[in-house]
């Protein structure tokens, strides 16, 4: 066994982490794709996997590149200056941090992502009991598996940044373990790490790595891996096999990994009252195999009524706002049970507390209902659960929204709203069955830094709630719902994207991006972006205050190839007895 002091792993972990989320932020700024590399299966991980991410490798999406939208904008040569901006301007964001790699390393270490790679986590042995004053992180292990064909420089180019930046120094060791030499960092913590095969591995744990090792090395399947989960096996169907990307999740009984002391037992009480294990598994994947790139995912597990499953709403061929927001360019609709998550977020609020404190939530409901005059729960019940909202734009590219809530008992919500809304209603109407509040509050301009006043404007209907930032847009909306005024004919090229989602929805986005005026957009969005950079400066008093440059990626995007690339973005999801379900097309 070899010992000797070295620069920190941790050092050496930071360098690792900037390089690898710099080169994910610039994900196809590399040239036409290198034969692919051989995968890390998924499938050899071992059983007590509580958590994976893959990323399949750079390599493996060379075809999908030549007819997917989205890689091609990221591909195409008029976008390239922008990609280096990114990586500039993410490198000088860390450059007053040590071993940060300069914004040519950056671009050096994109190379990294031809490969593929999972990162996750593993349960602790069942053996295992927490200790009193113990925590989940710190018991539960981390691993790294990364296919290093032919990325032995850039790994050794890493190591070096960290030899040369690093001040502090960590201990370092090596052991052999059946052939794989596993080298042991040790500062505040312990990590391993070894090259066993093709492959880079790293975990905190050496029984972990060790596992990795042989799973990894083995030319043969292991005899017990994930694979044999009935979670891994349920949300199979929800993960598109040649995905780039796919995760997997599953619920552990938590009970084992909490310890018993009483702060322990209290956290134990809300996970109960949340009734987390009524989640058993969750996955998905991102595919760029078709002209649109797709999302999927799945939380499965048993949505009867009592646990985080109630936050979405029953799934329907229609909505009752959609009148309201068809128009687009841009537009959302959700559904949710706000009563049943209140009861819900109540019950875990309440076990959270210490025995002295049990009556503080009683005492909140208490004073909340003396303020509403009703109960929390029945003002809540009051908003049936629909929610949406519309995204137009004005003639300088600024964003206007309106929103839509469904509602019952239009005097109850009345009375509620002007109970919370008391110090900002400036003005009260009635036209017909509509009853209009006007709003204002004040702001800092962060431009003049002066005070200034913002109105808002909200329509109360037998049926609905509106809000809109202009009293125009309110009643263009009410008339919208009442069918007095019809939007344009739906786009063709929407309508066939609608029909690759279910029927039944709870949720529906869309986002015609023809229709947006990027030119604008990026306009106001660079300089929102500057604005409140200023003001972080100066709220934290610095000398010097971040200039316009490091956002100067924003401003290189040329409209065009927003125009020439994006067009539709529909996205939905849905519930049933199983779980609840997310998908959603770019193109």
């Amino acid at each position: 066994m070899n010992t000797k002091k070295r620069p920190s792993a941790n050092r050496l972990r930071h360098s690792i982490v900037v390089a690898i989320v710099a080169a994910l932020l610039v994900l196809f700024a590399l040239s036409p794709a290198t034969p692919a590399q051989s995968i890390p299966a998924a499938e050899r991980l071992p059983a007590d996997t509580l958590f994976y991410l893959q990323w399949r490798g750079l390599s493996s999406q060379s075809d999908a590149a030549k007819k997917n939208h989205l890689l091609q904008l990221w591909g195409d040569p008029d976008f390239a200056a922008v990609r280096v901006a990114i990586a500039m301007a993410f490198q000088r964001s860390v450059a007053a941090k040590r071993n940060s790699p300069s914004a040519p390393d950056i671009m050096s270490f994109l190379p990294l992502l031809d490969n593929s790679a999972i990162v996750g986590f593993i349960a602790p042995p069942a053996s295992s009991k927490p200790s009193q004053g113990s925590d989940v992180a710190s018991r539960v292990a981390s691993f790294v598996v990364y296919d290093a064909t032919g990325k032995d420089d850039l790994i050794g180019k890493l190591k070096k940044i960290a030899e040369a930046n690093g001040k502090d120094d960590a201990i370092v060791r090596s052991y052999d373990f059946g052939g794989t030499s596993v080298e042991v960092r040790t500062e505040k913590e312990t990590s391993y790490s070894a090259r066993a095969a093709n492959y880079y591995i790293a975990s905190n744990r050496k029984e972990v790595i060790e596992d990795l090792i042989a799973r990894y090395h083995a030319s043969d399947r292991p005899s017990t891996s994930i694979t044999q989960l009935a979670e891994y096996q349920a949300i199979r169907p929800y993960v598109d096999p040649d995905a780039g990307a796919s995760f997997f999740g599953r619920v552990p009984d938590l009970n084992k990994l909490i310890p018993s002391d009483p702060k322990g037992q209290q956290i134990a009480a809300v996970i109960k009252n949340l009734h987390i294990e009524k989640i058993h598994a969750l996955g998905g994947s991102a595919s760029f195999n078709g002209e649109a790139t797709r999302f999927r995912y799945a939380f499965l597990g048993d949505t009867s009524p009592g646990s985080l499953f109630d936050l979405a709403g029953s799934s329907t061929a229609s909505f009752k706002t959609q009148p309201v927001v068809d128009p687009g360019p841009i537009f959302s609709i959700y559904r949710i049970d706000l009563a049943a998550l209140y009861k819900l977020i109540r019950g875990a609020a309440a076990a959270s507390l210490p025995p002295d404190n049990a009556g503080s939530v009683a005492m909140f409901e208490g004073m909340a209902q003396n303020y509403l005059g009703m109960p929390v729960a029945e003002a809540l019940a009051l908003f049936t659960g629909e929610i949406a909202s519309l995204t137009t734009f004005a003639d300088d590219g600024s964003a206007q929204r309106t929103f839509a809530v469904t509602i019952q008992k239009k005097q109850d919500v009345l009375r509620v709203l002007r109970a919370t809304l008391a110090a900002m209603i400036v003005a009260e109407d009635t036209s017909g069955d509509t009853t209009y509040l006007d709003l204002s509050f004040p702001y800092r301009d962060s431009a003049t830094g002066q005070q200034r006043r913002s109105f808002y404007y909200v329509a109360v209907t037998p049926d609905m709630v509106f809000a809109a930032q202009r009293k125009a847009a309110l009643r263009i909306a009410i008339e919208r719902f009442g069918g007095k005024s019809s939007g344009s004919a739906p786009d063709p090229e929407l309508v066939r994207m609608r029909s690759l989602l279910p029927e039944k929805l709870s949720a529906l986005s869309v986002a015609d991006m023809s229709r947006i005026p990027w030119d604008k957009v990026i306009a106001i969005y660079a300089k929102q972006l500057t604005d409140a950079a200023k003001q972080s400066a100066g709220a934290s008093n610095q000398s010097n205050p971040p200039s316009e440059p490091q956002f100067d990626w924003v401003k290189l995007i040329r409209p065009e190839l927003l125009s020439r690339h994006l067009h539709i973005l529909i996205s939905g999801w849905w519930k049933d007895t199983n779980g609840v379900y997310f998908d959603s097309y770019i193109q």
